[in-house]
C-alpha cells in the first residue's frame, strides 16, 4: 500500500513542479515584454518569450526587435538550464530582424550589433561586441580603468544566417547571407556569404553549393 501511496504523491509533486514551471515562465514573460514598453523598445508583432529570459537595456540605447522573434530561456531548447540575456548599455545599438529565433542565448551590446532577417542562433551562443577588459595588463591594477578601456567594434549577422549551438561571436565581425557556423565555434573575423565556417578559430570549411 505505501508503494501506490508513494507513487501517487509522486505523480502530484511532478504536476505540481510543472505548474509552477509554465507559471513561472508565463511571469517571466509578463514582465519582460513590460520592461521591453519601460524601456520604449521598439518590437514587432507575433514576439515570443519562454523561459527564463533576462533584459538589461539602458534608456539611451536604440533597440529594435523586428516581427516573429522567438527568444527561449530556461528549460527550453538543447541548452535548456541557462537563461537568454539581451544586455545594451549606454547609447548602444541593437537592432534585430524578422523571423529571428533564438535560444539560451547571451547577447551584450556595448556599441552595435546588427542581426538581419530568418536567423537562427543555437542553444548556448554568445555574441560580444566588446572584449569586457583592456587587453593592457597594467590596466588591471585598477578595475574600473580596466573596465574603461575595454575596446569595442560592431558585429553583423546578414539574412537567413545559422549559428551553431555554442558558437561565440566576437567583436568587429561580420557574418554574410545565408552562411552556416558549425556548433562550437570561435568567429573573430569576417564570414563571406554563402559559406560554411567552424572551429576555434573559425575557418573556412566549403561553400554553401557543395553541401
Amino acid at each position: 500500500m505505501s508503494r501506490y501511496l508513494l507513487i501517487i504523491v509522486g505523480s502530484g509533486l511532478l504536476y505540481i513542479f510543472k505548474f509552477m514551471r509554465k507559471l513561472s515562465c508565463f511571469l517571466n514573460s509578463l514582465y519582460c515584454l513590460a520592461y521591453l514598453h519601460k524601456m520604449k523598445v521598439s518590437y514587432g508583432r507575433d514576439l515570443i518569450l519562454r523561459g527564463g529570459v533576462k533584459l538589461l537595456i539602458s534608456k539611451s540605447s536604440n533597440v529594435k526587435i523586428g516581427h516573429s522573434f522567438i527568444c527561449s530561456g530556461r528549460g527550453y531548447g538543447i541548452d535548456s538550464g541557462n537563461y537568454s540575456a539581451i544586455i545594451v548599455g549606454d547609447n548602444a545599438k541593437l537592432h534585430i530582424g524578422n523571423s529571428v529565433g533564438m535560444s539560451n542565448t547571451s547577447i551584450h551590446c556595448k556599441q552595435e550589433i546588427t542581426i538581419g532577417d530568418y536567423v537562427n542562433i543555437g542553444g548556448g551562443c554568445m555574441i560580444f561586441d566588446t572584449n569586457f577588459h583592456s587587453t593592457d595588463w597594467r590596466d588591471r591594477k585598477d578595475r574600473k580603468i580596466d573596465i574603461t578601456k575595454r575596446k569595442c567594434a560592431p558585429i553583423h549577422i546578414g539574412n537567413y544566417v545559422f549559428i551553431g549551438a555554442r558558437s561565440i561571436i566576437c567583436k568587429g565581425v561580420t557574418i554574410g547571407d545565408h552562411s552556416i557556423i558549425a556548433a562550437g565555434s570561435v568567429v573573430v573575423k569576417d564570414v563571406p556569404s554563402d559559406e560554411v565556417w567552424g572551429g576555434n578559430p573559425a575557418k573556412f570549411i566549403k561553400k554553401i553549393e557543395e553541401i
